[in-house]
């Protein structure tokens, strides 16, 4: 080996001076492009890895320049920033669709949780959600489990992303039952109301025809028939008021002064809590008084004179406007209070048990809700009014 190397050093030596020179130059200038060509492919390399680690963090501001020297160089940019494009147009779309499905989810009445089944983190819930389940947020499924018992649930198991989610769709179905069964009520009482009146007007039209023709007995005999029939006619009339609401004319006006309003009316001492004092509702007022006095004159009648009753209104989830109205009077028993919004259920010997159906009827023309909650520890009576 040494002597190859030797013997390759002698030849060299050998060579005209200019042909040494010459193969010096042409290996300086092949050494000098190859060093060119390595930082041209150092800076192409360094230009694709600045483009993904850019969009890999969702930077798409930046841009390469077009107008290099090199026209190698300016296809390249020129490329990159095709490449940059592409990628910020798929991103666009696929925001776009996001943003259309999220629409979508928030457009429906049913709730809906996106949980990681693993950790159970609520990746996503739409409007209807946090509204049914009364909080601002949700971040995970443990925190409203309990609550969730309460609905009408269903559920379904797909992958995201290479993980595995549980989908929950839930409904209150009560408010919709109540709905069904309040119109269900509406429409046999038209009915019931309509053949009754067509039969009794009649009846007391000839008897006031027939009294002033009639003696003794025949005579006392008219004047109970005409009036049975007028007092037919007038109870009829109080049911007839279930069936003839006026289409609400809603409107903005202040809460407190309107609470007390109603308590002046009353006349009786109620507590009165207003939060914000300057609290605002939009609605029909002349219907919404309607269901307060009810209330209100329900709750007196429960109550001695010197029982308590209160009144508050304030604001709940999602902005919706809540007026409580409680008293610590006698209590419902779980019989009775399933049927308290039946139309004609009364345990007043005097009731007509209409009070509290035609508040549940305007209640429901207002888009809002009426119900009797659980008896608290201080043991209040407490009908709840929610106004979205």
């Amino acid at each position: 080996m040494v002597k190859a190397i030797a013997s390759l050093f002698t030849a060299t030596i050998q060579l005209p001076l200019w042909l040494v020179l010459l193969t010096a130059g042409l290996l300086l200038m092949l050494a000098g492009r190859a060093y060119v060509l390595y930082r041209r492919n150092r800076l192409n390399v360094s230009k694709v890895r600045f483009l993904f680690d850019a969009i890999d963090n969702g930077d798409y501001t930046f841009h390469f320049s077009e107008d290099a020297k090199k026209d190698s160089d300016a296809a390249l940019n020129s490329l990159l920033n095709r490449t940059k494009s592409v990628l910020q147009h798929a991103r666009d779309e696929q925001k776009e669709r996001e943003k259309y499905f999220e629409l979508i989810l928030d457009a429906v009445d049913t709730g809906i949780l996106v949980v990681e089944t693993q950790r159970g983190i609520v990746l996503r819930f739409n409007r209807a959600a946090l509204q049914l389940l009364q909080r601002s947020d949700v971040s995970y499924i443990s925190q409203v489990e309990k609550q969730l018992s309460a609905f009408s649930v269903r559920e379904t198991h797909t992958m995201l992303r290479g993980k595995q989610v549980r989908i929950i769709g839930f409904n209150d179905i009560r408010g919709e039952l109540a709905n069904k069964e309040t119109e269900s009520w509406v429409k046999l009482i038209r009915v019931l109301t309509h053949e009754i009146m067509n039969t009794l007007t009649p009846i007391i039209s000839l008897s006031q025809t027939l009294l002033p023709k009639a003696k003794g007995e025949e005579r006392e005999g008219l004047e109970v028939i005409h009036r049975t029939s007028s007092e037919l006619i007038g109870f009829v009339e109080n049911y007839r008021k279930f069936t003839h609401l006026p289409q609400p004319q809603p409107k903005i006006f202040y809460a407190k002064p309107f609470m007390e309003r109603m308590i002046k009316l009353s006349g009786r001492h109620v507590d009165l809590s207003v939060e914000p004092a300057d609290l605002l509702i939009y609605t029909d007022e002349g219907l919404l008084s309607r269901v307060v006095t009810n209330l209100l004159k329900n709750a007196m009648q429960a109550t001695p004179d010197d029982g308590r009753l209160l009144m508050r209104a304030y604001t709940g989830e999602s902005d919706k406007i809540i007026i409580e109205i409680a008293d610590n009077g006698s209590k419902i028993d779980a019989e009775t209070a399933e049927h308290i919004f039946v139309p004609f259920f009364t345990t007043k010997q005097d009731g007509s048990g209409i009070g509290l159906s035609i508040s549940r009827q305007i209640m429901h023309l207002l888009g809002g809700t009426i119900e009797l909650l659980p008896y608290d520890s201080q043991g209040l009576t407490t009908f709840r009014l929610t106004l979205n």
